[in-house]
């Protein structure tokens, strides 16, 4: 674990935002059943992992925006683990000023290396998404297109050489798609942001990973300002636990976003038996942003203030405990350490 990661409690903190009564009341929402299990928060780190204000040799980036990781797990292909990251505001030889797509060396401790020059994806693309499977990386990411059709799919075996990256599938997700991964098909995406443009996350599954049918469109709905949740977005390529169930991490924003709200990570626990089955919603934000790399703030760089945004879940290796990789004020990524436990 990261030494400069603590336990951190994500209690409200009077001024931290400078809306104590807000923190307070997205933090708790009311749910009609027990829950199942209980998925804690038991540490994160203080600082950010990649950030244009660190070190050079500790995770430095030389571009202002550097956020929205996902994990890349060894392979033939990759001898070395590490994070496709979205960036922008770039020196020239870096991929320049537009929205493009990086590697940065990452390990399973949660350190990390400096940001690599190569451009991966290029053409304002966002938001990588990636899974491993049958020795391949797929990546679910956003591309500028004719909405919703706004979702690119493509895989290779060698992720750091940009020309191998074959486009497998364009698809009309808007801005995601989160890859529930099972032993045998068919497989599930969780995809969409709402209730604009989409209602809310939606889910669609998959024989092949190539052909897609959307089982549910509004799957996930925001709870809504009176509960501080206007907005969802899909987070998280879902996590299997070791009851079988899987564990996907969703982005909701708060009353007031994007001025004045905050975007938080919530969960959702699905039926390992049949995942379009949702068994339990978190009762609280597992995250919001406290820390002054998460808001912007204290000399940290920013696009958005107050930005949280889970993209990525890896397993320890011990019981279903899960590292976890996030964009921060739209500008950093961030780490973290998440316990599920079964009540």
């Amino acid at each position: 674990m990261l030494a400069e990661e603590q336990w951190y409690q994500r209690r409200v903190r009077g001024g931290a935002m400078g809306s104590t009564a807000l923190l307070l009341a997205l933090l708790f929402f009311v749910v009609s059943s027990a829950p199942l299990y209980k998925v804690e928060l038991t540490s994160i780190g203080k600082t950010p992992v990649i950030s244009h204000v660190n070190p050079k040799g500790q995770g430095y980036t030389p571009c202002n925006l550097t956020f929205n990781p996902a994990w890349l797990p060894p392979s033939s292909g990759l001898p070395r683990t590490g994070l496709l990251v979205r960036a922008a505001e770039c020196p020239n030889d870096y991929g320049g000023s537009n929205d493009h797509i990086m590697f940065a060396p990452c390990d399973d401790t949660g350190k990390c290396g400096d940001l690599e020059p190569a451009v991966l994806f290029g053409g304002g693309a966002e938001d990588p998404r990636v899974v491993f499977y049958e020795g391949f990386y797929y990546n679910y990411y956003y591309a500028p297109g004719t909405e919703p059709y706004t979702v690119k799919l493509a895989k290779t075996k060698t992720p750091l050489n940009a020309t191998s990256w074959e486009h497998v599938a364009t698809l009309p997700w808007h801005r995601n798609g989160c890859l529930l991964l099972r032993d045998q098909p068919p497989h599930y995406v969780l995809y969409g942001e709402g209730p604009d443009p989409l209602p809310g996350i939606g889910i669609a599954s998959t024989m092949d990973l190539i052909e897609y049918k959307t089982i549910n469109s509004t799957f996930l709905l925001p709870l809504g300002p009176e509960l501080n949740e206007i907005k969802l977005e899909a987070g998280t390529p879902p996590v299997k636990l070791s009851t079988g169930d899987y564990l996907h991490f969703y982005a909701a924003a708060t009353p007031g976003w994007v001025a004045h709200g905050n975007y938080t990570a919530g969960y959702i626990i699905l039926s390992g038996e049949d995942p379009t089955k949702i068994l339990q919603r978190s009762t609280e934000h597992i995250m919001v942003p406290l820390l002054p790399y998460e808001q912007g703030t204290d000399g940290y760089p920013w696009s958005r203030h107050n930005v949280v945004f889970l993209c990525s879940a890896v397993p320890t290796g011990k019981i279903d405990e899960f590292r976890l990789w996030f964009g921060a004020a739209d500008a950093s990524v961030g780490t973290a350490i998440v316990q599920v436990t079964k009540l």
